[in-house]
C-alpha cells in the first residue's frame, strides 16, 4: 500500500495546498512527497480536486497521526464568509487507519499577509482521527508561516503538532523552499526536526503539480 504525508504550499500569496482556501471548480493539485529521517524513510500521495467553486475533494493516503497507514477521501467546504480577509473551512473524511475504519472532522483557518512588502500566507489545519470501534481518537494541528519571495521561490516555516490516544505529544520544525520548475509544477526542499516527544531529524523533499 502506497504510504503518504500531506504537504502543502503557496502559490502567489495563497497555498498550493489550498486548507480554508476553497480549489475551485475543475482546479487539481496533487503532490508527492518523501521524508528521509534518522528512523526510517517514507514517501506518499496528497491530491485535490475542486468539485464545485466552494467544494472541494480530497484523497490523502499514507500515515495518521498513530504512524499505521491511512487512506482517507474527504470532503471541504467553507465556513463564516463574512468575516474578511479570514478564511474558514471544515472538512469531513472518511476512510482506515491500520485497518481500522475512521471519521476525520477537521477546521482550517488561514489568512493572507504581507511581510517587508511581498504577499505571503499564515495558516492552521487541524484533524482529529477517530476509529469507529474503539472510539480512539488522534489529533493534529499544523500552524504554518509561508512567503512569496519570487514569482518561482517561496519559503515556508511550519509547526507539526499532535498527539496520538493513549501517548505522549509530538511537536516537530519543518523549513522549507520551493523552487519553481514550470508554470505548474514546483519542487520543495526543506528539513524536520522534532522538538518534543520521539526524537528524530531529516530531509523532505517533494514535487506537486496543478493543473
Amino acid at each position: 500500500m502506497l504510504r503518504l504525508a500531506v504537504i502543502f504550499w503557496l502559490m502567489m500569496a495563497g497555498p498550493l495546498w489550498a486548507g480554508a482556501w476553497p480549489r475551485g471548480k475543475g482546479n487539481v493539485f496533487v503532490t508527492a512527497l518523501t521524508y528521509l529521517t534518522q528512523n526510517g524513510t517514507y514517501s506518499g500521495i496528497y491530491a485535490e480536486w475542486g468539485l464545485t467553486d466552494r467544494l472541494t475533494l480530497g484523497l490523502d493516503v499514507g500515515h495518521g497521526v498513530s504512524g499505521e497507514e491511512k487512506a482517507v477521501a474527504f470532503l471541504r467546504l467553507p465556513m463564516l464568509e463574512r468575516l474578511s480577509n479570514h478564511e474558514f473551512a471544515w472538512e469531513l473524511g472518511l476512510g482506515e487507519i491500520a485497518g481500522e475504519k475512521v471519521i476525520r472532522p477537521g477546521l482550517s483557518w488561514g489568512k493572507s499577509v504581507e511581510l517587508a512588502g511581498r504577499p505571503g500566507w499564515i495558516a492552521v489545519d487541524s484533524v482529529a482521527e477517530m476509529r469507529t470501534e474503539t472510539l480512539a481518537t488522534d489529533y493534529k494541528a499544523d500552524l504554518t508561516l509561508g512567503l512569496t519571495v519570487t514569482d518561482r521561490r517561496k519559503i515556508m516555516m511550519q509547526f507539526q503538532a499532535g498527539v496520538q490516544s493513549g501517548d505522549e505529544p509530538f511537536l516537530r520544525l519543518v523549513p522549507s523552499i520551493t523552487f519553481g520548475l514550470s508554470n505548474r509544477t514546483q519542487l520543495e526542499i526543506g528539513l524536520t526536526h522534532d522538538l518534543l516527544g520521539v526524537r528524530d531529524t531529516g530531509i523532505k523533499a517533494a514535487v506537486w503539480y496543478e493543473f
